[in-house]
Order: C-alpha cells, then sequence, then structure tokens
C-alpha cells in the first residue's frame, strides 16, 4: 500500500519566543500513517538574526526553508506553501502558524479523518484557540508549550472521539489539512486578502460551493497561541481579533455566511463537544497522575504549577451542607457540576477512584464526613484551621 505524502508548510513572520518550539514540535510528529516533510516560509521577517537563526534550526531538524525575498502578506505566503505541495506530488497539504504545539500523532489523525469521506475538503484541528471552535482552557499557555503534556491532551482527545469529523463553517489555517485533490479544484488563497485574516473564510466558502466538506478533526489535537505574529507584523493591534475590511469582503461575496454561522451555534454541536473534550482529558489525567481533593476554600495554587495530578475542588453549601459544588481542573481545562453532597461524592469515587490527597479547608461536621466518605481507609485526610484565604 501506497503511504500518503503530507507537505506541512508552517508560516514565518518573526515570532522569536515561538517559533523554535514549534519546529522542534513538528520534527518530532509520528510518521506511522504517512510521509511528513516540513516547509518552513520565512515572510522576510525583518528582526535582526532571526531568519538566520530559524534557518540554522531548519538544517539541524531537516527542516526545508525558504525566505521570501520581500514582505508578502499572510495570503499569498500561504499560496507558496500550497503551490509546492500541488508542484511535489503530494497527497495533502497542511497551513499551519508558526505558534503552535502539534499533539505528536495529530497529523496522523489528521490525514486518517480526511480518509474517512472523499468529500471532505478540509480538516482543521481542534485547539483550545481555534475561534468559534476553541475548546475553553483558562490558562493554555501555563500548560501547553509543554510536549509532552500537549501529547497527553492528544492521545485524551484521540482515544475518545478516533477518526470523527464535524462539520463546521468555515476552516481555521492554524492547522488545516486539504488534499491537493480539493486544492486542485478550489484553488489558493485569494491575494485580495492583502496581509491577510479571512482569507480561509473565503477559501471555505469556494470549497463549499464545489461540493466539498469543511471539517473540524476533533481527534487531532494542536496547542495555538495565536495572535502573536500579526500583532508583531502590525496587522492587529492589541486586542483585535480580525480586519474589518477583510470581513467586508467576506459579507460581499458570502450574504449568508452570519446566517450559516449562526445556526451552527443554534445547533449546541459545540458545548456537547467540548463537555466530552474536558471529560476525557480530565478523566485521563486522573488515571495517569491521580488526584489532590480539596473541600472548601483552599488557598489559590501558583499560576503554572507544575503537579499534573487533577484537582478536585468542593464547595458544601444549602440545608446542613448537602448540596456540592465540584470543580474539576487538570492543565487549565476544567470541569464543574452541582449535586447533592451524597451523589458527589459517589460520582466522585466512581469516576477517579482513591485520591492521593484531601485536604479540609472547611470547618465542620459535613466537611469532614464528605472528606471521609471519599478517602476511605486509604488516604490521610489533612485538616486545616486556617482564615479564608480568598474571598
Amino acid at each position: 500500500m501506497i503511504r500518503p505524502r503530507v507537505l506541512l508548510a508552517l508560516t514565518v513572520y518573526n515570532g522569536r519566543a515561538v517559533v523554535p518550539a514549534a519546529l522542534t514540535s513538528v520534527a518530532a510528529l509520528s510518521q506511522a500513517v504517512a510521509d511528513i516533510d516540513v516547509l518552513v516560509l520565512d515572510d522576510c521577517s525583518p528582526e535582526p538574526g532571526f531568519s538566520d537563526d530559524v534557518e540554522r534550526q531548519c538544517r539541524t531538524l531537516g527542516h526545508k526553508y525558504y525566505r521570501s525575498p520581500r514582505n508578502l502578506g499572510i495570503p499569498r505566503n500561504v499560496n507558496l506553501g500550497l503551490l509546492a505541495a500541488l508542484d511535489g506530488g503530494y497527497d495533502y497539504v497542511i497551513v499551519s502558524n508558526s505558534d503552535v504545539i502539534y499533539s505528536e500523532m495529530a497529523v496522523d489523525q489528521l490525514v486518517l479523518i480526511a480518509q474517512t469521506d472523499s468529500r471532505i475538503g478540509s480538516v482543521t484541528a481542534w485547539s483550545t484557540n481555534v475561534s468559534i471552535y476553541s475548546i475553553p482552557n483558562a490558562a493554555p499557555n501555563d500548560h501547553l508549550t509543554d510536549q509532552s503534556i500537549t501529547n497527553e491532551v492528544g492521545a485524551a482527545l484521540r482515544n475518545t472521539f478516533g477518526t470523527g469529523a464535524v462539520d463546521i463553517p468555515a476552516g481555521i489555517s492554524f492547522a488545516m489539512l486539504i488534499p491537493t485533490p480539493v486544492l486542485r479544484v478550489v484553488g489558493v488563497m485569494d491575494p485580495v486578502f492583502g496581509r491577510g485574516y479571512c482569507e480561509e473564510t473565503d477559501w471555505s466558502r469556494r470549497s463549499v460551493e464545489a461540493g466539498f466538506r469543511l471539517t473540524l478533526g476533533v481527534g487531532a489535537f494542536v496547542y495555538h497561541a495565536g495572535g502573536g505574529s500579526t500583532e508583531a507584523a502590525g496587522l492587529l493591534q492589541p486586542g483585535q481579533t480580525t480586519v474589518a475590511g477583510n470581513e467586508r469582503i467576506i459579507d460581499m461575496r458570502y450574504p449568508d455566511f452570519r446566517t450559516v454561522v449562526g445556526k451552527f451555534f443554534e445547533a449546541g454541536t459545540m458545548p456537547e463537544l467540548n463537555q466530552r473534550a474536558l471529560e476525557a482529558i480530565i478523566g485521563q489525567a486522573s488515571e495517569e497522575h491521580g488526584y489532590r481533593l480539596a473541600i472548601g476554600l483552599r488557598p489559590e495554587r501558583p499560576t503554572g504549577e507544575a503537579d499534573r495530578a487533577v484537582a478536585i475542588d468542593v464547595t458544601l453549601h444549602g440545608p446542613h451542607n448537602s448540596l456540592a459544588n465540584v470543580t474539576t481542573s487538570v492543565f487549565g481545562f476544567t470541569s464543574t457540576f452541582s449535586t447533592s453532597a451524597d451523589a458527589a461524592a459517589e460520582m466522585i469515587r466512581t469516576a477517579h477512584g482513591m485520591p492521593l490527597a484531601v485536604d479540609v479547608y472547611d470547618i465542620g461536621v459535613a466537611a469532614e464526613q464528605f472528606a471521609h466518605a471519599i478517602a476511605g481507609d486509604g488516604a490521610t485526610v489533612n485538616s486545616h484551621r486556617n482564615y479564608p484565604a480568598r474571598v
């Protein structure tokens, strides 16, 4: 059987704080499913010495490198990668930003998802920063820049969703796979979008008009910082998320696009997927690293704390403290629910087993009973009699 060939076209413009990690990450990608070549497209980065450093790292890692003699802007720089994939006879091309960390199996998953249906025109990877499709995360930069953690998250999503493909209104080119036969029909990005933004929306709608599906690969995870290089280029001002003039082009060409997006929101697809994703990520982390239970208002943990154990925080309230609010979190991902105290204890025991530690910050019989209901005879209960550390 002939293995598919993938060109991963990683676009670069400055970004000394993020690019080296991205180059290292894509060098470590699994190639169990496809043969992957990496092409780094440096859009004439102006920072002194930066391009030389990137070229040197590419040479060390075995990536192909090209620096444009002048700044082209995002759409034209992306098109260099798309055309290189066509000229090189690749089966797939991945359009990728450079502020990313790929989970090790991400590209394998993207290819497997695309292979499930010949009508798939693109597969966008899942992330915490992927426009309207994002998995909520309170502090992704504190955790997911760690390759091993991103790999864990990717494994949890892969094991849960496999090759599932969810239809979406538009692809997001931070990490978007396109089969090259589709590219030959739809064409490349439109240079009318100048220095960038909305070009992938235009490409996506052209793809739909040609009869192809736009999909989110929920089993393929790629961390995306987002915004850094575009702000550095002056394309976006701090706090902006798009370019108004380019949005107006989309509205003119595709007057029904916002209606399509609205219907996608109304369908409630993402909240359900996000909850399943959170349960998968937290459940796998609990199985691999255990969990720590805190009852009452514990002191704030330091941002970016290295402990990989899941944190489960319970606050009791209501008549005789018979109700419980439960917050479960790891790597910045958080899931919450409220139920009776008895039901909460049973759910925690069933889902997570024996805790690594139990800390009680709530004075009262109900809190102690809850703690011992979870800990049984196998874990130590630490009772703290401190004044509240936060309000």
